[in-house]
C-alpha cells in the first residue's frame, strides 16, 4: 500500500513536538526546539517562494533579527510556562511507555497483565493527542481524550490480574474507574468534571458561549483556555506513573523513579487553575 500525506506526516514527526510557522500565505511545521537561526531561514524561504522569488538572501537580510527575536525560545517557550509545562508531561508518558515496552514478562503470564501492559504502552498517544489539542486552543476537546485515557489506566488495573479471558473482555472501561480510587480517592471527582466536557455539559457552556446584547457567540479555539487541561494531564499522568509501577511490582521489575507530580504543581501554580490545589487534595487525600 502506498503512503499518503498523512503518514508521511506522522511518521516525520509527532505533532506536538512541532510548531506552525509562516503567514497567511504558507504555513511550515518546525520542531519546537530548533535553533532559531534554522526558523528564521525556513520564514525566509517561504516569504521568498510565496512572493515569486528565488533568492532568499534579500529577505533574509532584511528580517533576519526579526526572525529571531520572534523564535528566542525564551519568548516562545519562557521557563515557568504552560507549554513546558505540557513537553514535561508528555516526556514522562514516553519514557513510562518506554520502560514498559523494554521490561522482560513472566513466563505464562495473565491474560490480564498482557492485556494491562498493551493499553499502557498505547497510552502514550493519548498524551501526544492531548499535547496537540491544547496548544492549538481546543481545550474542552483535549478533556474529552483526558477522560478516555482516565478510564485505561482505570482499565488496566482493574485487569491486570485476572486470569480469565472472558473477565479481561467483559470488562468495562467506564465501569473501572472506582477501582482507581484505591489509589487515588478523588478519581471520581475528576472524572466527573472531565465527563462534563466530554458531554459538552451545560456547566461547560460558560467556557466557550458568549452573550452580547441579543448577539451569540461560539468559542471554537481559545489558546486562552488551556490551564484547566494542562492540570488534567498532570492528573492523569500522575495515574499512568502509579498503575505503571502496580504492574510493573507485579512482573518482579525494578522501582521506577517517582514523578513529584505535587512539585510540579507549586512550579507551575501560576499558570494552572484557582482551584488546582483543592481539586488536587481530592485526588490524592480525600475520600468521595
Amino acid at each position: 500500500m502506498q503512503w499518503d500525506g498523512i503518514r508521511r506526516v506522522i511518521w516525520a514527526k509527532n505533532f506536538d513536538e512541532m510548531e506552525i510557522i509562516g503567514t497567511q500565505h504558507f504555513s511550515v511545521a518546525v520542531p519546537i526546539k530548533a535553533d532559531p537561526e534554522f526558523k528564521a531561514m525556513i520564514m525566509a524561504a517561504g516569504i521568498t517562494h510565496s512572493a515569486g522569488n528565488i533568492s532568499i538572501d534579500y529577505t533574509l537580510k532584511r528580517y533576519r533579527d526579526e526572525f529571531l527575536e520572534r523564535f528566542d525560545s525564551s519568548r516562545t517557550c519562557p521557563p515557568g510556562c504552560i507549554k513546558e509545562l505540557l513537553l514535561i508531561i508528555r516526556g514522562h508518558a514516553v519514557e513510562l511507555a518506554g520502560n514498559l515496552s523494554a521490561i522482560d514478562t513472566p513466563p505464562n503470564p495473565k491474560p490480564g497483565l498482557v492485556a494491562a501492559m498493551n493499553a499502557l504502552i498505547r497510552l502514550q498517544s493519548t498524551f501526544h493527542a492531548t499535547v496537540q489539542l491544547i496548544v492549538n486552543g481546543l481545550s474542552i476537546e483535549a478533556e474529552a481524550v483526558i477522560r478516555q485515557g482516565l478510564e485505561q489506566v482505570a482499565w488496566s488495573l482493574s485487569v491486570m490480574d485476572e486470569s480469565s479471558h472472558d473477565c479481561v473482555k467483559n470488562t468495562k472501561a467506564n465501569a473501572s474507574i472506582p477501582s482507581l480510587k484505591r489509589l487515588f480517592p478523588g478519581s471520581g471527582v475528576i472524572y466527573g468534571l472531565l465527563s462534563d466536557s466530554a458531554h459538552l455539559a451545560p456547566r461547560t457552556h460558560g467556557r466557550f458561549v458568549t452573550l452580547t446584547e441579543d448577539k451569540i457567540t461560539i468559542t471554537i479555539r481559545d489558546p486562552n483556555d488551556c490551564a484547566a487541561p494542562a492540570f488534567f494531564l498532570l492528573l492523569l499522568l500522575d495515574a499512568y506513573s502509579c498503575v505503571t509501577q502496580t504492574l510493573l511490582n507485579s512482573c518482579g521489575s525494578a522501582e521506577l523513579p517517582g514523578i513529584e507530580c505535587s512539585s510540579l504543581i507549586e512550579k507551575y501554580k501560576t499558570v494552572l487553575p484557582e482551584n488546582t490545589e483543592n481539586l488536587y487534595k481530592k485526588w490524592r487525600l480525600k475520600s468521595t
